[in-house]
This record gives structure tokens, C-alpha cells and sequence, in this order.
């Protein structure tokens, strides 16, 4: 069961502490486990690991430590090790995507716009388990609609969303959205031609 999962890392690590997959699982358990200062701690110890050198694996260790940090109630910390997380690996949408939602939270609107979009550059698709398939549906869409809005760029997010419909069609959420932001376009639109 999962429940062995921490434990059985643990003795991992302590037996063969120079593994990196053994380092970076046994930080991950612990995100998991929510000991978010071990995990950072476990974290660091696997990124000065000389022979942890597989990029989206390092990536996938700092977007660990942001959320620790964010979990810990520090967003400046969180926020560095998301960039630092798309510098070791910037072309992989995880990093870009949590930067974008980190930005999206403190309603930083011009910065949720580019890293969204910065996402969506990215159309190789790795197939590897730091892959997080969320980032691939609606998520950097949704992300850049919203930000494009708050930026008075409408006829973006009105592309922006029709494409996270598209992505997740059942969802109430991104439909009202959809529904929301094409209304106003609409009739901003009607609104200008009678002007005219």
C-alpha cells in the first residue's frame, strides 16, 4: 500500500543515498505526506546530487519545493523555484503553467498572460512521467483568457477560451466563461457598428 510508500523510500536513501531517483521519490512522498520542510530539505539534498542531472527531473523537484513553499506560506520562495523550474527545463509546459497559476492567484494579470502563453509555444509532448497531463487540456488556455480579460485584450480571451471549451467541453466553469466574455465582445461589436 502507499502507506509503506515513505518509509520504504526512506531506508531507500539511507542505503544508497548517491540514487537520484531514489532521492527525488523519497521528497516527492513527503510533499505528498504534507511534511512540507522535509520535502524541501529532501529536495535540496537531491539537487546537489552529483548525478542528478536529468533536466525534467530537476524541474519536477523545484515545482515540489515551490509548492512546499506555497503550502508554508511563503510566495516569494515559491516563486523563485518556479522560475528556476523553467530554466532548467524550458520546454516543458509544468513549469510555465504553475508560474502562470501562481500569477493568476495574486492577480499579477500581465504575467499570467505570459506564462500561459509561454505554455502553450510548447507542442512537444514528452511522454516521461514528469510529464503532467493536465497541461496539456484546458489549464494554460483557461489561465490565458482569464489574464487576456483583466488586460482589456477581449478578442483574445474569447479565442483563448473557446480553446479551453474545446479542450474540456463539460465544463460549467470554462462554458460560462465562454458565454460571458463572447456576450460582451458581441455586443461591444453591435455596439460599434450603430456608432458608426
Amino acid at each position: 500500500s502507499r502507506g509503506q510508500y515513505l518509509d520504504l523510500l526512506e531506508l531507500s536513501v539511507k542505503e544508497d543515498p548517491a540514487c537520484p531517483h531514489n532521492a527525488f521519490y523519497y521528497a516527492r512522498e513527503l510533499s505528498f505526506h504534507g511534511k512540507w520542510n522535509e520535502a524541501i530539505e529532501a529536495c535540496k539534498n537531491y539537487l546537489n546530487l552529483p548525478s542528478a542531472t536529468w533536466m525534467n527531473e530537476r524541474c519536477y523537484a523545484m515545482r515540489v519545493m515551490s509548492k512546499c513553499y506555497q503550502e508554508s506560506g511563503n510566495p516569494q520562495a515559491s516563486e523563485k523555484w518556479l522560475h528556476m523550474a523553467c530554466g532548467e527545463a524550458p520546454n516543458t509546459r509544468e513549469p510555465w503553467c504553475e508560474l502562470a497559476l501562481l500569477m493568476y492567484r495574486q492577480s499579477r494579470w500581465a504575467e499570467c498572460f505570459a506564462f500561459s502563453t509561454r505554455a502553450l509555444q510548447i507542442t512537444n509532448r514528452e511522454l516521461v512521467y514528469t510529464c503532467d497531463p493536465t497541461v496539456w487540456g484546458h489549464w494554460p488556455h483557461d489561465l490565458a483568457s482569464i489574464s487576456a480579460w483583466h488586460l482589456g485584450m477581449k478578442d483574445i480571451a474569447v479565442e483563448q477560451a473557446k480553446l479551453a471549451v474545446e479542450k474540456t467541453p463539460d465544463d460549467p466553469r470554462l462554458q460560462a466563461n465562454l458565454k460571458f466574455v463572447s456576450a460582451i465582445v458581441d455586443a461591444t461589436d453591435t455596439s460599434s457598428l450603430k456608432e458608426a
